[in-house]
């Protein structure tokens, strides 16, 4: 019979042996570096949330410019929407880069926005005087993008349960215990 890995201790509990775990998936996130937090924490999130951020400020701009602004401003200029999107892109950039915790909670939030517009939203045009309306999300590009989202949702809130799960275990460290014992495992 095959061994299993040799290097994993004897366990005397289960909260010892979910320390473990938990100090290994730290190891492994403190072993990643810089990549880590500019590529996964930075980078993609930005490159997520384009076409989610797209709509969410189209629909946020064309309902505040026909409620409060209709006199001054067109709810349906495709520019002024354009140009509110930019600016949201650079706002959210922003929060990725000097706001991480917070940038979490707000990718949570358009998230739960998306989904709320690609489920009960629908998007009304005019063809030779008839209003026809159709669902938000009508084409393999959106339900793409809806997938991608889903993933990158479920693999955040994965590790922000394993964050929390981690300072609930290692309250008052700083570090993982890979890098304070002395022992005799180079973790990679």
């Amino acid at each position: 019979m095959a061994e299993g890995h040799s290097n994993r201790p004897k366990f005397d509990n289960r909260r010892d042996k979910i320390a473990w775990y938990l100090d290994e998936i730290d190891s492994y996130k403190e072993d990643m570096g810089k990549w880590y937090t500019v590529f996964f924490r930075r980078i993609l999130p930005f490159l997520v949330f384009i076409v989610p951020l797209n709509i969410v400020c189209a629909r946020a701009y064309e309902s505040f410019a026909s409620r409060y602004l209709s006199a001054i401003l067109d709810p349906t200029s495709a520019a002024s929407k354009i140009v509110v999107w930019l600016v949201a892109l650079v706002i959210f950039l922003a929060i990725l880069i000097f706001l991480p915790r917070f940038a979490t909670f707000c990718e949570f939030a358009i998230t739960g926005v998306f989904y709320y517009l690609a489920i009960f939203a629908t998007y009304s045009y005019q063809v030779n005087g008839v209003v026809m309306t159709k669902p938000l999300i009508t084409n393999g590009f959106g339900y793409f993008v809806i997938i991608v989202l889903s993933i990158f949702m479920f693999m955040k809130l994965v590790f922000f349960v394993l964050e929390i799960m981690y300072r609930i275990v290692f309250r008052g460290e700083h570090e993982p215990k890979a890098y304070k014992d002395d022992a005799d495992d180079f973790v990679l």
